[in-house]
């Protein structure tokens, strides 16, 4: 199994780390870091026994036949990976990533 990423995504989680730190969600920016490098760890070791579902049409921007999983990290924050899925080669290619508080309503 493979897990990719768009170059979007990756400088979507680079500026997570500085949001995080800088909204004073985590006093260190390392623990910024800590955090983000977690949460990436959990899903691609869980991507591909969580159930996925087909993805709300809110998201077709992001690509065709999309589905997403969902990453509860507490009980304030679920986190939503949105990827196309590639059989023959067991490639995850995740195209965005979201969370509650943000597109909760569009999920």
């Amino acid at each position: 199994m493979i897990v990719s990423y768009t170059d979007a995504v990756i400088d979507y989680l680079e500026e997570l780390v500085q949001t995080l730190y800088l909204q004073n969600y985590f006093g260190l920016k390392e623990f910024a870091k800590k955090y983000v490098d977690k949460l990436i760890d959990e899903m691609e070791a869980t991507i591909h026994i969580k159930p996925r579902r087909d993805a709300s049409p809110n998201f077709n921007q992001y690509g065709q036949d999309l589905y997403y999983v969902s990453h509860r990290k507490n009980k304030h924050t679920t986190w939503y990976f949105f990827f196309t899925y590639h059989p023959t080669d067991d490639i995850y290619y995740i195209r965005y990533i979201t969370n509650n508080h943000v597109a909760g309503h569009l999920i």
